[in-house]
């Protein structure tokens, strides 16, 4: 097991980073002000998932929190000091803060491995453009949802109005951004935020499971897989059928396309990552 601590400028107990079996375990770890994210947990977790672009031994990331809330935004202690400085002192604390929660959001979206989020309690601010940047949501019956900038003043940030649109239409997407309501687990489901809704105490078990799973399948498939739906909305239909074809030239290299062929042919499951050369 290799143990992967954070950076010294983040409190090592704030941010547990873990890599096991081919899952990378993400778990914000600040129960007492609701996993509120500060920024040297942003910077420590962005960096952390860059290196990961290029680990071919984590083949998935389970991101999760502690305690009672999934993640409560930014730190409003942080924010709060913004009522001293002036204006332009404000706005450019806010383009910095913007900027980190963009960077946050897009780096989990578009790192190779898939994202899985784990969410219980509250998720609000920015902790709903992570569960919407992740590429699948697993959440508790106690999970809630509040993109909540809009009683802030504020439009949101962390990419959320980028992904919410696309995930469940540009409609429903203006009603959860211009009223900021909580929306409950069975509504986030209903609406495409996320993928399940399971008892809060089958939520750890679930996940990890699907972790586990997704870790035991064809890495350069499920890569590939990612970036095909992640960039489909963006290409026109000639585009997309040419990188589609591109894919599978880059698929068919691979000792998993080799075994998956195999496996069928012998009525046998598959057994994907093993060491072995491309096929041929």
């Amino acid at each position: 097991m290799n143990e992967i601590t954070a950076a010294p400028e983040a409190p090592a107990d704030e941010l547990l980073l873990t890599a096991r079996d081919g899952v990378a375990y993400v778990t914000i770890n600040r129960p007492d002000a609701r996993n509120a994210v500060s920024t040297p947990i942003i910077e420590e977790l962005v960096g952390f998932l860059d290196r990961l672009k290029t680990d071919t031994s984590v083949r998935v990331v389970l991101l999760q929190a502690t305690g009672k809330s999934f993640v409560a935004g930014g730190d409003l202690k942080l924010f709060a000091a913004g009522l001293e400085m002036t204006p332009e002192a404000r706005a450019e604390d806010m383009r910095t803060r913007a900027a980190r929660a963009g960077r946050l959001c897009s780096t989990l979206a578009c790192i190779p491995q898939p994202v899985i989020v784990a969410a219980r309690g509250p998720a609000v601010g920015v902790g709903v453009s992570m569960v919407c940047a992740a590429d699948l949501a697993i959440v508790s019956e106690t999970a809630e949802f509040r993109l909540s900038h809009v009683h802030l003043g504020l439009n949101p940030d962390g990419a959320a109005t980028y992904f919410l649109p696309r995930q469940m239409g540009l409609k429903r997407a203006n009603a959860v951004a211009m009223l900021g309501d909580t929306i409950s687990a069975p509504e986030a489901l209903e609406l495409g935020l996320v993928n399940w809704v399971v008892p809060d105490a089958e939520l750890d078990m679930r996940a990890e499971s699907l972790a586990r799973r997704l870790a035991a399948g064809p890495a350069s498939a499920l890569t590939e897989i990612k970036s095909l739906l992640r960039s489909s909305l963006d290409r026109e239909l000639a585009g997309q059928v040419a990188a589609e074809t591109e894919g599978l030239q880059r698929c068919a290299r691979t000792s998993d396309y080799a075994e998956g062929l195999s496996a069928i042919l012998e009525r046998r499951p598959p057994r994907f990552g093993q060491e072995g050369p491309p096929a041929e």
